[in-house]
């Protein structure tokens, strides 16, 4: 190998892992304008929770977001964190924060799809949106 090939290669796979990592994010909304939701309650924030993955043959997890760090630039490796429960957690904290007491209008979607050679690694991911309300 000629000098400076093994950096290129350790930088190629640097990049091609932050383009691979998974990621767990949560986004909020509270601009209701006064409006009132079913049983008269006050909304305090809509929520929504996203967290994907990588995996091998969609079934062995390689590089999955970090529930418990919503928003940051982590990951897991090799654990399966791309589940409904993880996302609740999430919609949880936030519920906590803006010192809501109800959750409605609950969806969960989830997703998967191969890709890159011949259908081996597969991106998977959990959505899940939510009202809180008082």
């Amino acid at each position: 190998m000629k000098r400076g090939t093994g950096a290129l290669m350790m930088t190629v796979a640097l990049a091609a892992a932050c383009l691979l990592s998974g990621c767990a994010t949560v986004q909020t909304a509270k601009n209701f304008g006064g409006v009132t939701v079913d049983g008269a309650s006050k909304p305090v924030a809509t929520v929504a929770a996203e967290n994907y993955g990588y995996y091998l043959f969609g079934a062995l997890p390689l590089i999955t977001g970090a529930p418990a760090y919503p928003n940051a630039n982590t990951c897991c490796l090799f654990h399966d964190t791309v589940t409904v429960q993880n996302n609740m957690s999430i919609i949880a904290q936030v519920v906590k924060m803006e010192n809501g007491r109800k959750l409605a209008n609950v969806k969960t979607t989830k997703a998967s799809s191969g890709s890159f050679m011949l259908w081996i690694f597969f991106r998977k991911t959990v959505n899940t949106t939510a009202l809180i309300t008082e």
